[in-house]
């Protein structure tokens, strides 16, 4: 029989080797996101320079922004990250439709930006740590689905 120190020291020992290596979070790094992205399957273009810099990405032939928030002044070390898409229907959407939509998504910040273009983004904080890259997935899923379904709806208002 194994004394009690000697069977912790074991078992530790024997968690240690079979536990997994865990992948580096996702934090809002212009090429760690980029990566990411692309890892998932998107085009994930880096474009502009310094604190400018975004990545140009698209879905279901839709094409949306990736801006980074909270950055120091040379744009690294930034603290969230923002998914952007601005359509350009023929018929607008009013206030009203806008609303209708909103109070029935859950998902998605949706607006009328200063051009009168139906709008929708969704944040991210990467801050403290990040997340992890099955996480970092499942919001990129997140995004494309709300991404298709509102395009899908403004573009239905110009037939309705």
């Amino acid at each position: 029989m194994l004394k009690p120190a000697l069977a912790a020291c074991v078992t530790a020992a024997t968690l240690a080797v079979s536990t997994p290596a865990f992948a580096e979070n996702i934090v809002a790094d212009h090429t760690q996101v980029q990566s990411a992205l692309q890892s998932a399957g998107y085009r994930a273009q880096l474009e502009g320079e310094g604190d400018e810099r975004f990545i140009s990405s698209g879905s279901s032939g839709y094409n949306f922004a990736v801006f980074f928030y909270g950055c120091d002044d040379a744009g690294d070390e930034c603290k969230s990250v923002q998914f952007y898409a601005a359509f350009t229907p023929t018929k607008k959407p009013t206030l009203a439709q806008m609303n209708e939509y909103a109070s029935s998504h859950r998902w998605g910040r949706i607006y009328i930006d200063k051009d009168g273009d139906p709008v929708i983004e969704m944040d991210l904080d990467l801050e403290d740590g990040g997340m992890s890259p099955e996480l970092f997935q499942d919001n990129i899923e997140y995004w494309a689905s709300i991404l298709d379904s509102y395009a899908e709806w403004v573009f239905d208002q110009d037939d309705g």
